[in-house]
């Protein structure tokens, strides 16, 4: 079986080819989000897919994270876009249709490989479960500040049974933290390597060759958009920009599938702190990419264009 690395990118859309839009500024080329981008340096284009899905405001993470890893539209089931953390109708919905737990149920290994330094028994059972309905249960253990921040990939990690990645992991090599240059959790007192952008890329291609299926979640994008100054935006890309370039040099074309894409937009465009509605990236780089690229238009199409992916009868 091909190998698939699923890159998710919090909060980043195709905006402007202006150098108020830090993607554009940094001269990014292997994250051109920007309209009339040359794609790739190998040509591969850059698709713009839907992230409002028929439904009015402004995208947020909760409802289009759900919405890309199940393949149901969220924000029509809600009404609404949903900011951050899912509610436990999308805790039920993950439970039921999550990417990893259906892959799982069909004999692949998905694996989610964000490490969860100092905290990897909190986010396993017993300490924290999700019932049928989407009822979190916790242990005493589990802190109170934690139990309204469980994300769409925890949940996602969770209901797969997937033990989470911890320090061992990262020492190791077998996992990344969300920050991968281990900065932020050196500051919190850990004592880990500096990753390198080219360095996480390694272990991100590294770590595939035991996966029919790998997701990493990126979301200082999204926090950056946020909170950062424009420099410091652009800085960040050109980090991450070095990153996809050193894993898309060591990928083989004819072995393996590349999927990049994000929940909604947000720091295409410096000139306010908020998401945008802005249409998200899609790059899909490698074997079978066409026809992948082709059946995608919305967030809502991507877990089953993957399931089509690994089985074409899957639905």
């Amino acid at each position: 079986m091909k190998r698939f690395i699923f890159f998710f990118i919090d909060g980043a859309g195709i905006g402007e080819p202006t150098d108020k839009n830090p993607f554009y500024a940094a001269q990014s080329e292997f994250l051109p989000f920007y309209k009339g981008n040359p794609g790739l340096p190998d040509k591969t284009p850059i698709k713009p897919i839907d992230a409002l899905l028929g439904v009015e405001g402004v995208p947020q993470s909760g409802s289009g994270q759900t919405s890309l890893y199940t393949g149901e539209n969220i924000p029509k089931i809600l009404g609404q876009h949903r900011d951050s953390y899912p509610n436990r109708l999308m805790r039920k919905i993950i439970r039921e249709k999550n990417i990893l737990s259906r892959l799982k149920d069909r004999g692949y290994n998905a694996v989610f490989i964000n490490a969860y330094p100092a905290h990897k028994h909190l986010f396993s059972a017993p300490n924290i479960e999700i019932r049928p309905s989407g009822e979190l249960h916790f242990s005493d253990e589990f802190p109170a500040l934690f139990k309204r921040r469980v994300s769409v990939t925890s949940c996602m990690m969770v209901t797969a049974e997937q033990p989470p990645f911890d320090e061992k992991d990262v020492l190791a090599e077998r996992s990344i933290f969300q920050e991968y240059t281990n900065r932020w959790l050196n500051k919190k007192g850990l004592q880990l390597p500096e990753f390198t952008p080219e360095k996480a890329g390694e272990i991100l291609y590294n770590s595939a060759q035991h996966y029919d299926f790998l997701l990493y979640e990126y979301f200082q994008t999204d926090i950056y958009a946020h909170r950062r100054s424009f420099d410091d935006q652009v800085q960040l890309i050109k980090d991450l920009n070095r990153l996809m370039g050193k894993l898309i040099s060591l990928l083989d074309p004819a072995e393996d599938t590349l999927l990049v894409t994000s929940d909604h937009g947000n720091l295409e465009d410096s000139t306010q702190k908020n998401h945008t509605c802005n249409p998200v990236p899609l790059i899909v780089w490698g074997y079978q990419a066409n026809g992948l690229r082709e059946s995608i238009n919305a967030l809502t199409d991507v877990t089953p264009a993957i399931l089509r992916f690994f089985n074409p009868e899957a639905q």
